[in-house]
């Protein structure tokens, strides 16, 4: 989260000391949906960054609810840098499905939501399940029932790995962002 925040400091400040403000703040929706973008992007990274710190609580319900947290964190991070990106690019960026950001919202739509049944994306219908004990941002485990397979499986994932790899791709987004504005508002 780290490169996120660096990334979102530096915009604030280009924007402050530009000629951004003055072009921005004229258009209305667009203004708000910066402002609300970069509050958004501050706040999730810096929750985030914290608990990064100090990985999940050793009382399975708090962790519980904390997994969740930090899942919904990243996703309206997300949503905020694509905000962001589309009010001072014009455009939404440009995401692959085999990226890290995807990667991590894929696996928040699986795990953090835990669907009853999910049938969009997948060949059958799937169920998962996560524990109270699901492990630590290094290893976390869920439940997965596939019924194309008909099998239950417990698979993991590096957490910290994936946040990790989310934060490089992110920031360089947001380094795109920024060399924007500069070009259009020095």
């Amino acid at each position: 989260m780290k490169r996120i925040l660096a990334g979102q400091s530096a915009i604030y400040n280009q924007f402050h000391g530009s000629s951004a403000f003055s072009v921005i703040s004229q258009r209305g929706d667009d203004y708000a949906a910066y402002y609300t973008a970069m509050y958004l992007i501050q706040d999730t990274g810096e929750a985030v960054d914290r608990h990064l710190a100090s990985d999940f609580s050793s009382d399975p319900l708090t962790a519980y609810l904390e997994f969740w947290g930090v899942m919904q964190a990243i996703f309206i991070q997300q949503d905020a840098i694509s905000e962001l990106h589309r009010v001072i690019v014009g455009s939404a960026p440009p995401i692959t499905s085999n990226s890290a950001w995807s990667k991590l919202r894929d696996k928040r739509n699986v795990c953090a939501g835990h669907p009853a049944n999910r049938d969009r994306g997948v060949p059958a219908s799937q169920r998962s399940f996560m524990g109270r004990s699901f492990g630590n941002y290094t290893h976390v485990t869920y439940e997965l029932w596939d019924d194309a397979t008909e099998t239950t499986t417990h698979p993991s994932f590096n957490l910290q790995k994936m946040i990790d790899d989310y934060d490089k791709e992110a920031s360089d987004l947001l380094k795109i962002v920024l060399a924007t504005m500069k070009t259009k508002w020095p």
